[in-house]
């Protein structure tokens, strides 16, 4: 059996895995992202033809998109997160290690 601190066969592939499995992760949010924008475009064009279609003027667009801006801004959690600095740094890598393996 493996000893504390020895990379065993088992710990090796689990680290393999891991690998293989952010590298897809990344490919595909890579090949999707284009999809994703060729979808926003197309939803800010119809939203346009809504606007021009219900004759609204832009100053009633615009207002409406402060107002919904200024709600989102309002709602979004805010959280305080402060700086670390010097030696005070916390170290995750306990967090990230396979427990039990």
């Amino acid at each position: 059996m493996n000893g504390p601190g020895r990379g065993g066969k088992r710990d090796r592939l689990v680290s393999n895995v891991r690998n293989w499995a952010e590298a897809s992760a990344i490919a595909a949010l890579i090949l999707l992202s284009p999809i994703v924008a060729f979808l926003m475009v197309i939803t800010a064009e119809m939203l346009i033809d809504v606007v021009i279609e219900a004759r609204v003027t832009a100053i009633c667009a615009a207002a409406a998109g402060a107002i919904g801006w200024a709600l989102f801004r309002k709602n979004r959690p805010h959280f305080n997160v402060e700086p670390q600095s010097g030696q005070d740094q916390v170290c995750d890598e306990a967090a990230t290690t396979a427990l039990g393996m």
